[in-house]
């Protein structure tokens, strides 16, 4: 059986009480292939999402390719040590068996990283943007953009209670 179609694969730049970007892509069983356009997805429902189009994010488009190539990477690695282990054993299969939980180690940081999963106050504002959300929507993420970092509170001194 063979599945194609077009389908969401790149998840990042999630911006809080707005959505996420991800990137429509023309697919093969699951595998995205060629990406077709960008999107600002601000709901999901079922099967099913609303959003608004912004122009190709290639962040979001490596980020796709990416986790599938990992994906295959492990899925490589995991049956190189089954083949290793056959012929020298458990100790002959652990450095493949390393490299597997390395590259999916690396699949779960890419979907947790803030730097990929979520948008700087700067790429909210951009993103909002290029989704033609109205000027007087953007004002709480222009606040959040303009916000200055608080300065480190010196350490006190700790002292016990009196008993």
């Amino acid at each position: 059986m063979i599945i194609w179609g077009s389908r969401l694969f790149g998840k990042v730049d999630a911006v809080p009480g707005l959505g996420y970007v991800a990137t429509q892509f023309a697919h093969i069983n699951y595998l995205p292939l060629f990406p077709m356009k960008s999107w600002l997805v601000v709901s999901e429902e079922g099967n099913g999402w609303r959003g608004q189009a912004i122009p190709l994010s290639w962040k979001s488009v490596l980020v796709a390719w990416g986790r599938v190539a990992l994906i295959a990477a492990a899925a490589v690695s995991f049956f190189s040590g089954l083949g290793t282990y056959g012929d020298h054993g458990v100790r002959g299969g652990m450095p493949s068996w390393a490299l597997t939980l390395l590259f999916i180690a690396a699949v779960i940081a890419s979907y947790v990283w803030s730097g990929i999963a979520k948008a700087s106050p700067e790429r909210a504002l951009e993103i909002a943007r290029q989704a033609d959300i109205p000027e007087s929507s953007l004002d709480e993420l222009r606040r959040a953009a303009e916000a200055p970092v608080a300065a480190p509170v010196p350490a006190q001194r700790w002292t016990p209670p009196e008993s």
